[in-house]
């Protein structure tokens, strides 16, 4: 069981802002496995970068552990997305 909470926050297309805020704090995820990863609940939100395809995004995730069971996820930092 996996808490991989958005705080109600959606995908949102790459910005020059977000994009930067990666670029100054970066923490690769590592291959996704969430039959193998259980992520406690506390609230200590970080910034996700997905991609699928050519596509890239960003949204908020409840912590780091919930932000790499997301299996699109490349990598994040910490924070809310801006």
């Amino acid at each position: 069981m996996s808490d991989v909470g958005t705080s109600g926050q959606t995908p949102t297309p790459s910005s020059p802002d977000i994009s930067q805020q990666f670029e100054d704090a970066l923490t690769q995820c590592p291959p996704a496995n969430p039959a193998n990863n259980i992520c406690t609940a506390q609230y200590e939100p970080v910034c996700v970068k997905t991609k699928v395809g050519s596509v890239v995004s960003y949204r908020t995730a409840s912590n780091a552990c919930s932000a790499c069971n997301i299996p699109e996820a490349v990598s994040y930092t910490k924070g809310e997305c801006s």
